[in-house]
């Protein structure tokens, strides 16, 4: 009898116990998990400086051209762009006062994969010269026709990278079919691979003009189309690829703001726990270059198609 009565009381102690430890809830909960699809771009750095900086980094700088020569391409625009899919796990943050997790709350991190261009150089020239002058038996009107030789290099900062991030999300009532979300973020990338693409385009034109037909040396588009000319032959195009001496790295930061829109409103669905959203992140990218001095580019990321379960 005795040793019931302890055992009893020890039964009695240890409930409470139990029951203060079952109610004990972590401070973050898993609740959602998304994938997106999307793309980021960049204002970047285009002046000669850059193109001479951008020529010491890389393990081939023969390929590098006297930009001295050559004209400055208005194709060039300081615009950088990569596409961008990435994976992400939510986790709420549990409230102590409601003893309830905060669905308005969101600790996202994110892993994701980039491939694109940062800086890019666009320098074009013309070298022309006389093939032959004709006079016009019946008039008397003198009429020339002349060679040009075009020369296009385009030198691209190229790379493929992994990237890992963090950000916080303040949230409107999920329980609505349409909710929106907005906070900070910060991103660190490192490539796996960084180069610079070298790509160049020669074209021979012969063309025949007088004296009230003048010539126009715009520069031609990308289909090599020159005012006056006669007849053009084939164009070569060549491309070759240098590494450079070491990998870029990126250090973003962001203000991610989101539309989500709930599949299903049927509780007894599936779908009703998934979400299609759509996201903008402007920000501001530090690009981290061996041999090279640090950028800072304006950026800007767009997540178009997204999907989130949550749970």
């Amino acid at each position: 009898m005795k040793k019931l009565i302890i055992i009893s009381i020890i039964l009695l102690l240890t409930i409470p116990f139990t029951q203060a430890q079952d109610e004990k809830k972590p401070a973050l909960k898993l609740t959602s998990f998304s994938f997106n699809f999307g793309f980021a771009g960049v204002a970047t750095a285009t002046t000669a400086e850059d193109y001479n900086n951008l020529k010491k980094t890389v393990n081939d700088p023969d390929l590098f051209i006297d930009a001295s020569n050559y004209q400055y391409s208005s194709y060039n625009y300081g615009f950088g762009g990569n596409i961008n899919p990435k994976i992400s796990i939510g986790l709420s943050i549990f409230n102590k006062r409601s003893g309830e997790y905060r669905n308005d709350r969101e600790l996202r991190f994110s892993v994701g994969s980039s491939s694109g261009i940062r800086r890019n150089f666009n320098y074009y020239n013309y070298n022309n010269f006389v093939v032959d002058t004709f006079e016009s038996a019946g008039t008397g009107n003198v009429n020339f026709s002349d060679s040009v030789l075009f020369n296009r290099y385009i030198y691209s900062e190229s790379f493929y990278d992994i990237n890992f991030g963090v950000s916080f999300l303040f949230k409107t009532p999920i329980e609505r079919r349409f909710h929106f979300s907005a906070g900070a973020g910060i991103e660190y990338g490192i490539a796996i691979r960084s180069f610079v693409k070298v790509e160049n385009y020669n074209d021979q034109f012969l063309y025949y003009y007088d004296n009230s037909n003048q010539p126009v040396f715009n520069e031609p588009d990308y289909e090599f189309n020159i005012h006056n000319y006669k007849d053009d032959f084939d164009g070569v195009y060549t491309t070759e690829n240098t590494s450079m001496k070491g990998n870029m790295q990126f250090l973003r930061t962001y203000l991610p703001l989101g539309i989500n829109f709930r599949v299903s409103n049927n509780t007894n669905s599936f779908f009703n726990k998934v979400y299609l959203y759509g996201e903008i992140s402007p920000g501001i990218e530090i690009q981290m270059i061996s041999n090279d001095k640090t950028y800072v580019n304006p950026y800007f990321g767009f997540a178009m198609l997204g999907f989130s379960y949550r749970w």
